[in-house]
């Protein structure tokens, strides 16, 4: 330090300050390396969501999978198939927030599957139901027959309903709830799809020949009827059964639907032009029968998706 009394005072000076401050600087490193994190901005939220919405698609994508893997193997059990002892049935699938081992919605347990396939002692635990179904006041137009038995959605199944010469094709149908019906339209000119049937009431917009096709996921089992917003007589009749027990009546009037579990069971009889029917009967291994007379009822005038008549365009 002696040395440093050599040094000219404005250098002394400087030196001093340095040390002065040196300890304040350490200072405001450290309450800066301790200072809270900046609040989260819209991006970082945006961010998140976009990922919650990945997990929740794959869950649902997961669950699609076990779903098909489950109802093939059901299958193969109600028909009698021996599986072989390394297959087993697989787990149930816990829908998101449910808590461990609760089948997901639409899908019983192992144990219930192979109980409603067979009974004790192996006997076989479904039959089929046949019948027929006659006409009252006119001709039966489509009708078909169905077990009212919930069976759970119809995940990944497809309908397309045409949109040609200004007419639907086919106008009449018969799909399981949760089936994803498609409109393409195959016209130059625009057309809009709507239907003001109960919960499953939709409006698909305006669009035309080269547009992407609209589609709506049908969910509530009843009958939809479909209209055009713009041509008074396009209309179609769609039939969503609670599950995959059903099937469409002969030109003869008869009609056969297999592998119905065995119990008392309602059966339907339904056509666009008649009034639906409905009788309980008792399922046995042997099976059973019901048989419909159906009323033939007269077309109904209907109104545009606001409740209004159709105006004068020129159809």
């Amino acid at each position: 330090m002696k040395h440093a009394r050599n040094f000219p005072r404005c250098v002394r000076f400087g030196m001093a300050m340095i040390v002065a401050f040196a300890p304040m600087s350490v200072v405001a490193a450290d309450k800066e390396r301790t200072a809270e994190p900046p609040p989260p901005t819209a991006a970082d939220f945006a961010r998140l969501q976009r990922e919650v919405s990945e997990q929740r698609a794959l869950i649902i994508q997961m669950m699609q999978v076990e779903q098909q893997r489950y109802d093939m193997l059901l299958k193969l059990l109600q028909s009698g198939a021996q599986l072989p002892s390394t297959t087993p049935l697989p787990p149930p699938v816990t829908p998101p927030g449910g808590a461990p081992g609760t089948p997901a919605t639409g899908m019983p347990s192992a144990s219930t599957a192979t109980a409603s396939a067979k009974g004790g002692g192996g006997a076989d635990r479904v039959g089929v139901v046949t019948g027929r179904v006659d006409a009252r006041g006119g001709a039966i137009r489509d009708a078909y027959v169905y077990v009212d038995m919930a069976k759970g959605s119809a995940r990944g199944h497809s309908l397309e309903i045409k949109q040609k010469d200004k007419q639907f094709s086919p106008q009449t149908a018969v799909v399981q709830k949760g089936t994803n019906v498609v409109f393409p339209n195959l016209d130059s000119v625009f057309h809009n799809v709507f239907s003001t049937s109960g919960r499953n009431s939709f409006d698909l917009g305006s669009y035309r020949s080269g547009d992407t096709p609209r589609s709506v996921v049908l969910t509530t089992p009843g009958v939809v009827e479909v209209f055009c917003n713009i041509h008074s007589k396009m209309n179609a009749s769609i039939l969503v059964v609670p599950g995959p027990l059903f099937a469409k009546v002969g030109a003869d009037g008869s009609y056969r639907i297999e592998n119905v579990p065995v119990g008392a069971r309602r059966i339907v009889a339904w056509s666009p032009s008649a009034k639906a029917a409905q009788q309980k009967i008792e399922v046995g291994s042997g099976g059973g029968q019901a048989n419909f007379t159906l009323d033939i009822e007269p077309t109904k005038a209907h109104t545009n998706k606001l409740g209004q008549p159709y105006g004068s365009y020129k159809e």
